[in-house]
């Protein structure tokens, strides 16, 4: 069937010319491959001497510097390693490529392990090829480079439990893929990590059936808010309430993330404004999707003097990240803590800034995040920054009966043993006057709470919320669909392709909106199997709109258009696909 002629385009917006146009020319590209940074073991490098790998089937070594191949047989662990900026390659003893500037290109058949190496309890596999490349003279990052569908396999499963069902696995999908697509300059050789600093990725033995379901049956959708792909934050266990952005992640700025705003769950729950609202709200299980949390709400509690112990350490390490004020250096000891304050917070209640008051000095500390590394327990960080603080008791009453004898004889300082006495007999008055015996921490959630819970998602799935409504709930004023994608005249004949997964049970709208203000005379594109080629002389309007959801078929849908015409050659149309209300 070929249309011709105008009619198929309606006007969708009047008021976003300027809007259209920065769109049009600064449109984001989807990644269809991602190149993931690996860590060692422990998660706590992703820079390499020396890593073993095996295949089942025959690999390619290639130094991309010389171009020399080597193959190697399947069944076969082979070393590669860096020593003096030079990569070489050991199978059994024997050195079958050396002096390889690198980068070094791994290239399997299907997939690559590397020994030693294992992921929730499995040995590591991945899909995709591998990429050795030098950061120091004897350190490499791996790259393990591969599409983002099963790049998102390998993440979805690790990032939330496939028991909280396909609707919230769906869910997560489309928050994955938004954040594997952000923009980013934080590393340089890779465009993503492997551990909870971006998000968990496991590789191919850690696939489920349901999680790999979701991923499919959300190709290409993303997250977006004015058309854009949204930053999709999400964290385990909100607390029953979600935090703005600006408050966790703002650096006081006017710049903002109206999708990232506070949300309740309960409809008839208001913002916690005041002491008394966090302390209600936390000490009770108040009706919210993220009931069924571990973490929905908690009790910290510290002896004093442990509590003292953890912030001379963890003070002066929050203070060079910036986040105490004044600077603690360590350089004495902090003694006789007296109050823990909440001096500022969010939406949620979440703490934002807070007051340590010993009896020699006082400290603030600065965010979410320093908050919960400066009050840890067990060496990790507090769960979630929505608490309370309560004191209960005063240190060692015998202590201080004690230090009540008034004709104390200063000891002679040139003898250790009475210098030991005489500290160990004022440390209660000097130290611990008016320090309480413990301090407890009451309070809800697991993470940052902003953007999606992932607790939440669950919850909303086994109620039969699509995925859809969760994302919507915890995003506000988004819509979903596919990223925008340029249209350009080229003398190749190449074409611009974009796929999304469609499901006709959902009786969702879909409209393929043609960004245009460069006003081309034609446009050629395909929906499936259905063509098109209207003029577009007859198109003034910069955003128009058509519904092809008559020519979508349950699945995997391709939209495809041609080159701009040559009388085009110095302009360009933008198209996306809008999934939904």
């Amino acid at each position: 069937m070929k249309f011709t002629g105008r009619g198929i385009f309606k006007l969708l917006f009047t008021g976003l010319l300027v809007f259209a146009l920065n769109t049009a020319v600064f449109a984001q590209e989807e990644k269809t491959t991602v190149r993931v940074g690996l860590s060692n073991q422990s998660f706590s490098t992703f820079e390499h001497q020396s890593a073993d790998f095996s295949s089942p089937d025959e690999v390619s070594i290639t130094d991309m510097a010389s171009n020399t191949q080597v193959k190697i047989p399947g069944s076969n662990v082979f070393r590669a390693y860096l020593k003096d900026g030079a990569f070489s390659v050991d199978v059994q003893s024997e050195t079958i490529l050396k002096d390889a500037k690198g980068p070094l290109v791994i290239t399997p058949k299907e997939k690559i392990g590397i020994e030693n190496l294992n992921r929730k309890g499995q040995p590591a596999y991945y899909a995709g090829l591998m990429e050795l490349k030098q950061t120091k003279p004897d350190r490499f990052n791996i790259i393990n480079v591969l599409d983002l569908q099963t790049y998102l396999k390998g993440v979805v499963p690790n990032e939330m439990p496939v028991s909280f069902g396909l609707e919230a696995l769906k869910a997560q999908a489309v928050a994955a893929r938004n954040y594997a697509n952000r923009p980013q300059n934080a590393y340089k050789n890779y465009d993503i990590c492997d551990s909870t600093a971006c998000q968990v990725y496991y590789g191919i033995n850690s696939q489920k059936e349901i999680s790999d379901r979701a991923v499919d049956e959300t190709n290409g959708i993303f997250a977006l808010y004015k058309d854009e792909p949204i930053l999709a934050l999400y964290s385990s266990t909100a607390g029953g309430i979600t935090e703005d952005w600006k408050n966790v992640y703002g650096t006081g700025s006017a710049e903002e993330k109206p999708y990232l705003t506070s949300v309740c769950d309960d409809s008839k729950q208001n913002f916690l404004k005041t002491e008394e609202d966090v302390r209600k709200y936390y000490s009770n299980k108040a009706l919210s999707y993220d009931i069924k949390s571990p973490r929905y709400r908690w009790i910290a509690e510290w002896e004093t003097p442990e509590l003292e112990e953890v912030l001379n350490k963890t003070l002066a390490e929050q203070s060079r990240a910036g986040l105490v004020e004044p600077k603690f250096d360590g350089s004495f000891k902090l003694e006789g803590l007296e109050d823990i304050k909440v001096l500022k917070r969010g939406n949620s209640g979440k703490a934002l800034e807070i007051e340590i008051i010993f009896k020699n000095g006082t400290y603030k500390v600065k965010k979410e995040l320093g908050i919960r590394r400066v009050l840890k327990k067990n060496n990790a960080m507090l769960a979630s920054a929505n608490f309370f603080v309560d004191k209960e008791g005063k240190l060692s009453k015998e202590a201080k009966i004690e230090t009540k004898k008034d004709n104390l004889e200063i000891p002679d300082e040139s003898k250790s043993e009475a210098v030991f006495s005489f500290e160990k007999l004022i440390s209660p008055i000097t130290k611990h006057t008016n320090s309480p015996a413990r301090f407890i921490i009451t309070g809800g959630g697991f993470g940052h709470g902003v953007g999606m819970s992932q607790y939440g998602a669950g919850y909303m799935s086994s109620m039969g919320k699509k995925y859809d409504e969760i994302l919507k709930h915890y995003y506000s004023n988004i819509t979903l669909g596919t990223m925008q994608k340029e249209v350009l005249w080229n003398p190749y004949g190449i074409k611009y392709k974009s796929e999304f997964y469609y499901s006709k049970s959902q009786k969702q709208k879909c409209i393929l909106k043609v960004f245009n203000p460069k006003r081309v005379s034609s446009l050629a594109f395909s929906i499936n199997s259905h063509t098109f080629n209207p003029d577009m002389t007859g198109y003034s309007a910069k955003v128009l709109g058509m519904d092809i959801t008559k020519y979508l078929k349950d699945g995997v849908n391709t939209v495809v258009f041609e080159p701009l015409d040559t009388k085009d050659k110095n302009k360009t149309v933008t198209y996306q696909i809008e999934v939904g209300n």
